[in-house]
């Protein structure tokens, strides 16, 4: 093989390499940044990318609350969650939602809070995202009952 194309290759090879490097200390990044900080940066990427269509909203009085069935993965038996006003879905123990052992999930991946009369859903820059009846959220969406939540690798069903 000419050497010029073995150069080439070990260009190639360090370039990959180098973006590997630069891909984990990223999501490295988005795991350890605090949450107030991480939705301006999840709302600037929507705003590049255009937002999925918006369900219709709960209609809630102010100060009520939603109801959640969650489905964790790998079989276990699932249970039902409620947040009031608003509340944090991850793998810490103190969120509202607290996801446990799904190794998908961020400490603290989304949050649900109450908007006027509505409930909405946010990713809070989770490294894989928040998915809603099949679509990646970009920003903050309404929900309502019977809509599928997708944080990590478990389900969330609004049943109220």
């Amino acid at each position: 093989m000419p050497l010029g194309l073995l150069d080439l290759f070990k260009y190639l090879l360090i370039a990959l390499i180098w973006l590997f490097f630069m891909r984990v200390l990223r999501a490295v990044w988005v795991e350890s940044r605090p949450a107030t900080q991480k939705a301006p940066a999840e709302s600037r990427r929507a705003s590049r990318r255009g937002a999925p269509p918006q369900a219709a909203p709960v209609a809630t009085p102010a100060g009520a609350l939603i109801r959640l069935r969650v489905t964790p993965p790998g079989g276990s038996p699932s249970h039902n969650a409620e947040v009031r006003a608003q509340g944090t879905i991850g793998r810490s123990s103190a969120c509202a939602i607290p996801l446990g052992e799904d190794e998908f999930a961020s400490s603290v991946h989304a949050r649900i809070f109450q908007n006027g009369s509505s409930f909405m859903v946010e990713d809070l820059g989770s490294t894989n995202g928040t998915t809603l009846n099949g679509s990646k959220i970009a920003r903050p969406t309404a929900i309502s009952k019977g809509d599928k939540i997708v944080v990590g690798r478990t389900i969330l069903e609004v049943i109220t």
